[in-house]
């Protein structure tokens, strides 16, 4: 028996959003701190045929991934991840109009129709010597964002915490691993 060559993946490199729309925005940022990706499973049930004291069969479906749960903390604020992610509008000052200098959540008790996304965490793979060797790329399709949560403490900085939702499509993979040379640049 051969044994397999395995990855010491460490670090957050990069994470990529690549916003699902006719004409994407891809935002490039290295200043996540911790990403989890919990997957949603859709519960198999077991029924076993009991004629009194034995059981003669049993009707079981498995469980079934159908998505994960993101949740992603970045060690600085984003305006456009909170935009995208919790569903308000950014506000753009009315001379220099690529400058934001607000944010307005969306209206309370409404529908908020969130722009989905792709979500892209690199991790490192290191050599025993510390090198990185190549990066892992995992890609989670159709991620739609859910209301931030924000939590103060003087004396440290705001860690800011945002959700959503990746669900695959009929026939689709709900996680995407590749073994990639080069990290995206910051853009």
């Amino acid at each position: 028996m051969t044994l397999k060559k395995e990855m010491a993946l460490v670090n957050i490199a990069v994470v990529q959003i690549v916003t699902e729309e006719d004409t994407p925005k891809t935002h490039t940022f290295d200043t996540s701190k911790e990403a989890s990706l919990d997957p949603k499973v859709s519960q198999g049930q077991e029924k076993p045929l009991r004629i009194k004291n034995r059981i003669v069969a049993t009707d079981k479906t498995e469980d079934l991934v159908i998505g994960y749960d993101v949740t992603l903390k970045n060690s600085t604020l984003s305006p456009e991840l909170l935009e995208l992610t919790d569903g308000g509008k950014l506000i753009y000052d009315k001379v220099d109009t690529t400058k934001v200098i607000g944010y307005e959540g969306p209206q309370m008790g409404k529908v908020v129709n969130r722009t989905k996304f792709t979500l892209i965490v690199f991790t490192e793979e290191k050599d025993a010597d510390g090198d990185i060797l190549k990066y892992a790329k995992f890609t989670y399709k159709h991620c739609k964002g859910k209301p931030v949560k924000y939590s103060f403490k003087d004396g440290d900085f705001y860690v800011p915490e945002f959700k959503a939702e990746s669900r695959a499509k009929i026939g689709e993979k709900p996680v995407k691993i590749e073994f990639v040379d080069t990290l995206p640049e910051l853009g």
